[in-house]
């Protein structure tokens, strides 16, 4: 048993990557309650359009947990720990290689004295676009264009940086692969 809890506790994690069996030699009622978003002390967070994954090793469990999921939120699903998994996943993609690709982009600027915030408007209309288009319908830039010109010139100035550099380079022969003809 979990130290400090009743043995009627209904426990749960909060994870994407974890199985909910790791509660099973611990306690008998347990579940998931995986809120789909990142977090940050210094930022407040709605949680009415935040997605909720809910799983619960029984039925009673799981409609508790649903109950609670749709008092904080309009976004309520189930999904075994095989799904979370796959959520979790892409969830990588969506957020942190996203963040990342921000955090290159203001190193390049800072080597050439300019100000990341001029990025905020191209980063804001490249969310908003993929509300109403699917993301590879919003794909733009010179590899989708497959235009070498431009995506040579490119490399030359990231010479001195052979990690970005590849980054551009597999990032751009990736994009140019998933093509889909418009």
């Amino acid at each position: 048993d979990i130290i400090g809890l009743r043995t009627d506790s209904l426990v749960v994690h909060t994870a994407g990557s974890v199985p909910m069996e790791i509660f099973e030699s611990h306690a008998k009622r347990y579940g998931v309650f995986y809120p789909m978003q990142t977090f940050s002390k210094a930022r407040d967070v709605e949680f009415d359009n935040i997605p909720l994954f809910i799983e619960a090793n029984s039925e009673a469990d799981k409609r508790t947990l649903l109950d609670i999921a749709s008092v904080l939120s309009k976004k309520v699903h189930q999904a075994d720990s095989e799904q979370r998994k796959k959520l979790h996943l892409a969830a990588v993609f969506s957020c942190n290689f996203v963040n990342h690709m921000y955090s290159l982009s203001a190193e390049i600027l800072e080597r050439y004295n300019l100000p990341f915030d001029v990025m905020l408007s191209l980063i804001d209309e490249t969310t908003r676009k993929i509300h109403e288009v699917e993301p590879h319908a919003a794909q733009t830039g010179p590899a989708i264009r497959n235009d070498q010109d431009v995506m040579n010139r490119h490399l030359s100035m990231l010479a001195a940086y052979p990690d970005v550099q590849e980054v551009y380079r597999l990032l751009s022969k990736n994009i140019s692969k998933h093509k889909i003809d418009k």
